[in-house]
């Protein structure tokens, strides 16, 4: 029986394709930089905040990628309001569903912790996760599976005993590494041909989907 289910964030529990798209493009104009599109974000999000730095500047700007994260886009990205950010369809029904069931839920993200923290206070806060841990100083982000089983060992359940659902190749690999199983959502930032190149095996299609694999794993 599943004890235990782990989702990644963007893209998984909430839309934040928008506001990330926003963050970044006002970052991008105040470094004198051209903009990207919401496809070019899409495409570049899901390994952390400086790797999304790193892809949205030109090359020629790419040498100042940690300059720029941590002083131009970090500043904006931490003032969001998050306004054009939104959880998916029937996602609630399937949350209530799993904690019905008694399974602990978490969130384990590369986003950093202080906009993770924002949105738990916000617009995650009605879902009750117990843990939200973001990427932090000194922690490798995912796929390593540091902070992964960080939070396993706070909740008291051991990897056989849990479940990684996120929407990209890193949740897949994150999975792996933690010695977990793994379901992959189709409503994210990655197609199922990328995921499947990463090792995904299990796919859900929406949250109903979802909420039946999980209950029966």
């Amino acid at each position: 029986m599943v004890k235990a289910v782990i989702f990644d964030l963007d893209g998984t529990v909430l839309d934040t394709l928008p506001d990330l798209n926003a963050c970044m493009n006002a970052a991008l104009e105040k470094f004198g930089c051209p903009k990207i599109t919401a496809e070019q974000t899409r495409q570049y999000v899901g390994h952390g905040g400086l790797r999304f730095a790193e892809a949205a500047l030109p090359a020629e700007k790419r040498a100042q990628a940690e300059y720029f994260y941590k002083n131009v886009y970090c500043p904006i990205h931490f003032a969001c309001k998050n306004e054009l950010t939104k959880p998916f369809e029937k996602e609630s029904e399937c949350i209530s569903a799993l904690r019905a069931a008694g399974i602990k839920l978490a969130v384990v993200t590369n986003k950093s912790q202080q906009a993770a923290t924002a949105l738990g206070n916000t617009l995650l806060a009605p879902f009750g996760f117990d843990v939200i841990f973001g990427n932090r100083d000194g922690i490798p982000v995912k796929p390593d599976p540091t902070s992964t089983l960080m939070v396993l060992r706070e909740l008291g359940v051991s990897p056989e005993q849990a479940v990684f659902v996120g929407d990209g190749d890193t949740d897949v690999q994150t999975a792996h590494n933690a010695g977990m199983r793994c379901v992959s959502v189709l409503w994210g930032y990655r197609s199922r041909q990328q995921l499947a190149e990463a090792g995904a095996s299990v796919f859900a299609q929406n949250f109903e989907q979802l909420k039946e694999i999980l209950l029966s794993m």
